[in-house]
């Protein structure tokens, strides 16, 4: 069912980023959701935005590990939206032409169920809320879409963990997706990438302040072991080339304390805080790191265009590795359009220039509308 507003408590990384926006809407489904785990949530509530007339060709965009459903404003006196240069009326994925929605993930920090969602007993789950799949994820997505009743077949988008979301969406569920954009996102998680995560978990785990997962009615939870977290990450997402642009080896200050990019790492890491919760943190990322498109997934694909983007500098999903990856799933029998993003920003090429990412985004809505 459709609610008016959000049922749980508003925290304070939820309130930072004015949680609930004017358009966020919410559908709770009070039937269990049984996960991959054999694990079952008594119930789940997505939240969502959309953009357009609902009468045009549905596009479904999947964030990012630290994304949200805000993917633009609605209005101009909204924040801003993390792909604001990429969605709008006469942008790349234009208003004019498609109907846009965007959830939270499952297990997400911004209004679906997740670990800080309140549990049966009435308190919030911490660490005893489920360990998830981003197939699970995928399952949560295809039961909101259904309910709300969109246009089909869809056109699914995403970059990182997004795109890897979009990919196990259409092996599930191939008969209502028409094509799928994927941008710096692998079929399987190298050990590379699942290393990065392995030392933010650690970070956060071993917060003394983690308290197992059960910190929110605490005074402070672990704010520390989250920040290490992003200051890892934040350098996988970058390149070596923007670092030496944007900082060298210059210092902050004139007493030559710190260097800018230790300064810069440390300003992220608080940031995250302030924004993200750390369980979280720890279910997106083991479910990114145990992701695996096995054959049989990719066999729902064929008949379905699959656009894969690889980004030059990302240093994280190394674009080598993403396009053997689009190989071998076209020798598998799929449809499948391989190219390049460059730019010197690492992985964070597709959040940051927005124009190149708009126009790769209206390319891949064309081809697939001809199709």
């Amino acid at each position: 069912m459709k609610l008016t507003k959000y049922p749980y408590a508003v925290w304070p990384w939820q309130q930072q980023q004015g949680f609930p926006g004017p358009r966020l809407q919410f559908h709770e489904w009070t039937e269990p959701f049984l996960l991959d785990s054999g694990q079952v949530l008594p119930s789940i509530l997505m939240a969502y935005e959309e953009w357009g007339q609902e009468t045009n060709p549905t596009v479904v965009i999947f964030h990012a590990l630290t994304g949200d459903s805000h993917v633009s404003r609605h209005t101009y006196r909204d924040q801003a939206g993390w792909w604001d240069g990429v969605v709008g009326f006469g942008k790349g994925i234009d208003l004019y032409q498609y109907h846009v929605v965007a959830s939270n993930v499952l297990g997400g920090a911004m209004g679906s169920t997740g670990p800080s969602s309140r549990s049966p007993d009435g308190t919030p789950y911490g660490g005893d809320f489920p360990h998830l799949t981003l197939f699970d994820m995928a399952r949560a997505q295809h039961r909101l879409l259904e309910a709300l009743n969109l246009k089909k077949p869809y056109l699914l988008v995403g970059g990182s963990m997004g795109g890897m979301i979009a990919l196990a969406y259409a092996a599930l569920h191939p008969d209502v997706v028409k094509g799928v954009l994927t941008i710096g996102a692998p079929t399987t998680h190298a050990p590379w990438a699942i290393a990065f995560h392995t030392v933010g978990r650690a970070a956060i785990l071993g917060d003394p302040r983690f308290s197992g997962g059960h910190y929110y009615l605490n005074e402070e939870g672990p704010s520390r072991g989250l920040a290490v977290a992003r200051m890892a990450d934040m350098i996988s997402y970058q390149s070596p080339e923007s670092m030496q642009q944007k900082f060298g080896r210059h210092f902050q200050s004139t007493d030559q304390e710190e260097f800018q990019v230790a300064s810069y790492l440390r300003y992220q890491g608080h940031k995250l805080v302030q924004r993200f919760d750390a369980n979280t943190y720890l279910r997106l990322t083991d479910a990114m790191d145990r992701f695996s498109l096995q054959a049989q997934h990719i066999k729902n694909l064929s008949g379905i265009p699959i656009w894969m983007l690889g980004i030059l500098s990302d240093v994280l999903y190394p674009w080598k590795e993403i396009q053997e990856q689009s190989e071998w799933i076209r020798s598998l029998g799929v449809s499948v359009h391989y190219e390049n993003l460059s730019g010197p920003w690492g992985h964070d090429t597709f959040l940051v220039d927005q124009g190149a990412m708009g126009r790769v985004a209206a390319k891949f809505l064309l081809a697939c509308q001809r199709s």
